[in-house]
């Protein structure tokens, strides 16, 4: 929740545009990124820190699945799921399914494969032709 200068109170949709939806100044997420920066500032996909491992679990726990992947943005995970899908299609029904279907105005990322699939034609007439 935020609050403007006349005590309004709005639910906060905004803040952390893309993937970060963190909210603003929660004590929890303080805590947890100022304990993290006292270890391990960032590392790369190629190794491991213990919050990974843990989340990791706990998603296979609840979900049922053998592994996660854990990427650096929203792209790289949509990409992702895009190769996933058209993988699995491909293995289970044939090579001719391997459209992937988008929403008008939506957006996927800047890569371009992402760019592709974000039905926004601002996004796409550049590099998607």
């Amino acid at each position: 929740l935020v609050w403007d200068a006349d005590d309004k109170v709005y639910i906060d949709m905004a803040t952390g545009i893309a993937v970060n939806s963190f909210g603003i100044a929660d004590p929890a997420w303080i805590r947890a990124v100022t304990e993290q920066l006292c270890t391990v500032q960032h590392a790369s996909n190629l190794y491991y820190t213990a919050p990974d491992a843990q989340l990791a679990q706990l998603l296979c726990e609840k979900t049922g699945m053998k592994k996660v992947f854990f990427s650096n943005s929203g792209a790289e995970a949509n990409e992702c799921a895009i190769k996933a899908a058209r993988k699995y299609a491909a293995d289970h029904k044939g090579p001719e399914y391997h459209t992937i279907i988008t929403l008008k105005n939506s957006f996927h990322g800047r890569t371009i494969t992402t760019l592709a699939a974000t039905g926004q034609d601002v996004s796409t007439t550049t590099f998607c032709r």
